[in-house]
């Protein structure tokens, strides 16, 4: 199935986990893909591996913290390619940290990577997007709506997501654009296989986030993200859709 041919996407976080498997998705199925992300050396493999597989693809060192390179890579795909389909944000970190282990620091920069490049993506992409009459796919999570102890800026950023996307939504659909919010639970990525959690703390309050006994793959949740950028989900807008095992309702 090619429901992208013709289509130029973004894809930040491309190097690894859902990121990665979202843009080899829409690559596989025709999309001329910018990958965005600040490990240059996993970017590169990602669009080698597009290109080994007979799609097109563009790896753009990313750095989520900056604005100027927020603006850079929306502007690198329609240099590149001259027009703008899809934008798929999901580049972001995690930690679980004590309340009183949060700095001011730490929490800007999960309000920076998570939420305010997100904002920034957004704003520059639409522009382009209304051309199109294109989409957008936001990387929130579950606890952009299940809050969780000790992810206190975690969880304050991606219900920030989710808050921008319904109001971009709203703001353009007579645009043509849709814009939509994937919430995934826990997926087997290395970000979480490297998450950190600190000493000291109530397992019991992080009981049932796996209520169907596994995590979740990547090329699950890019598959949904596939469905949502495409045609096939064209009275689909303002949404948070859960991919999470059932973990919401387990909560």
């Amino acid at each position: 199935m090619k429901r992208f041919e013709g289509k130029v996407a973004i894809v930040t976080g491309a190097a690894s986990g859902m990121g990665k498997a979202s843009a080899l998705r829409l690559a596989a199925e025709g999309a001329k893909v910018i990958l965005g992300d600040l490990n240059e050396e996993g970017n590169q493999a990602t669009a080698a591996e597009i290109d080994a597989a007979g799609g097109v693809a563009k790896a753009v060192t990313f750095n989520a913290m900056d604005e100027a390179s927020c603006k850079a890579l929306v502007q690198s795909a329609v240099d590149t390619f001259g027009q703008l389909d899809v934008v798929v944000n999901a580049a972001g970190i995690a930690s679980f940290y004590h309340l009183h282990e949060l700095t001011n620091d730490i929490f800007n920069k999960f309000i920076g990577i998570n939420l305010t490049s997100v904002f920034t993506i957004c704003r520059e992409a639409v522009p382009h997007l209304k051309k199109t009459k294109g989409n957008i796919v936001n990387f929130a999570s579950l606890n952009a709506k299940v809050m969780t102890a000790y992810q206190t800026a975690y969880c304050a950023s991606k219900a920030g997501v989710a808050a921008i996307t319904k109001c971009i939504a709203q703001e353009f659909e007579a645009d043509g654009i849709r814009a939509n919010v994937v919430c995934p639970g826990g997926i087997e990525t290395p970000m979480v296989k490297n998450i950190r959690f600190p000493e000291g703390i109530n397992r019991r309050l992080l009981a049932n986030l796996s209520p169907l006994g596994r995590k979740g793959q990547p090329e699950e949740v890019a598959a949904l993200v596939a469905f949502l950028a495409s045609s096939e989900a064209s009275y689909i807008s303002g949404e948070d859709i859960f991919i999470d095992g059932g973990a919401r309702s387990a909560l």
